[in-house]
């Protein structure tokens, strides 16, 4: 019989089972090992991040198969990271994390929820309701811009 799909806080200690689950992720839009070299240093998660934001895990059994981490500043809040095992991409795992953020965001009295994002998943991003509102330099360089997404609450 299927497994249940649960939501519960990240923990600390399992920052890097969350990072390796982002560069999964990260890898499935066909990336190379130059490019993923370039952005590592986007792509770790510190406990910090786990203990000082808002960080969800969706689980199955004691499987993480997402993450999301988000942090609210007064009135905006920012979303650091969402990511989804690729295996289990379009089974509506990416949507019920951000539907989370979102909560924390309204319940913390952000007006607007921003990202910048993969430009691989800024049709995600669409079809959740946010719009690209600008673009910022990647750190992989060579002029890859990256969108700036914004939703407001």
């Amino acid at each position: 019989m299927p497994m249940t799909i649960r939501m519960r806080d990240a923990r600390p200690d399992e920052a890097p089972i969350l990072t390796q689950l982002a560069l999964r992720s990260k890898r499935a839009w066909g990336y190379d090992d130059a490019f993923m070299a370039a952005i590592m240093p986007d792509m770790i998660v510190e406990p910090e991040y786990v203990r000082e934001e808002r960080a969800i895990v969706a689980i199955e059994g004691d499987v993480i198969l997402g993450y999301v981490i988000v942090r609210s500043d007064g009135e905006s809040a920012f979303l650091r990271d969402l990511f989804v095992e690729p295996a289990r991409f379009r089974q509506g795992i990416g949507k019920a994390l951000f539907g989370r953020a979102l909560e924390y965001a309204r319940e913390r009295g952000a007006r607007s929820l921003q990202l910048c994002g993969d430009p691989n998943a800024r049709g995600f991003y669409e079809r959740v309701g946010m719009t690209k509102v600008g673009e910022e330099p990647s750190i992989a360089g060579g002029g890859r811009m990256l969108p700036i997404m914004e939703l407001r609450l």
